[in-house]
């Protein structure tokens, strides 16, 4: 069975916490979504949309989507002539990480597009006995804005962007039929609340990367990667490298501390990429 591929556009409607290492007391976000993350957002909405008043079932709602879907990360975009154009990551020799814009390929620095994209905000622990701030908490949170920063255009909406892949005709109609995620850390305070307003049945990848839809599970092929990823066989990418761990609560423990390849990273030939389960690519 082949697997259907779609883009989609989720409108930034609250600004976005995804959690990365700490800096001091400035608590850090990644500027995309991964697909773990993704996952977690959409088996909750299905498994509660399912529940009709009972406890919903996520667990195997969960292993469901995991068996049948595949989900790209998604990545910050903005509107250029009434198209949703993704700000995609890139290593470059000598200059280090780059965002660069779909189509027209506009690059900017890390530090530069950072500084367009997020705010802050401060947070601190509450003491119960005295009921204020407790002693040594008070931190900064860095979020993905709503609107994009500019000096002449205030008012730009941020979108992030990416792409489902999915085999069962009749689970991808259901996610299809989502409209809203809440996604990352505090979605309980009303961050990380996000917007369906595109879903667009697709042939290519992020700036026409190709894609074998009838490989099981499906590959794309292309010089950079756009999820971290596990390279095997000593290839060495110009990129950087993450050390990614994970806790399965069903399972009881620690379920992943591996280094991987960050998104972003770039070979100067194309390879082949399989797009697991748990969202992260494997040469």
């Amino acid at each position: 069975m082949s697997w259907q591929l779609y883009r989609w556009v989720w409108q930034v409607e609250s600004p976005l916490h995804i959690g990365a290492p700490p800096a001091g007391a400035l608590n850090r976000t990644r500027l995309y979504v991964p697909a773990r993350a993704l996952w977690g957002a959409i088996t909750a909405e299905i498994a509660r949309c399912r529940s009709q008043n009972q406890f919903p079932d996520y667990e195997p709602i969960g292993r469901h989507i995991q068996s049948n879907v595949r989900l790209s990360y998604l990545f910050p975009a903005e509107q250029v002539n009434s198209q949703w154009r993704a700000w995609v990551p890139r290593y470059r020799d000598g200059q280090g990480l780059v965002w660069e814009r779909e189509e027209d390929h506009q690059a900017m620095e890390d530090r530069r597009f950072r500084m367009r994209l997020l705010i802050t905000r401060p947070g601190t622990a509450i003491a119960p006995e005295s009921d204020t701030a407790a002693e040594g908490t008070l931190r900064e949170f860095e979020l993905i804005n709503s609107y994009w920063r500019e000096e002449s255009e205030w008012f730009k909406p941020v979108a992030m962007v990416g792409y489902l892949f999915c085999k069962d005709a009749a689970l991808c109609a259901e996610i299809c039929q989502v409209e809203e995620l809440f996604v990352g850390g505090d979605t309980r305070y009303g961050l990380g609340h996000l917007t369906r307003i595109a879903c667009e049945l697709v042939s290519q990848f992020f700036d026409g990367i190709q894609v074998d839809l009838q490989a099981d599970p499906p590959t794309v092929t292309t010089t950079r990667v756009l999820a971290h990823a596990s390279i095997r066989g000593g290839q060495r990418p110009v990129g950087a490298m993450e050390c990614l761990g994970g806790w399965d609560l069903v399972q009881g423990g620690l379920r992943r501390a591996e280094l991987v390849w960050a998104p972003g990273s770039c070979f100067d030939q194309n390879q082949f990429f399989k797009l697991q389960e748990d969202g992260l690519w494997q040469m």
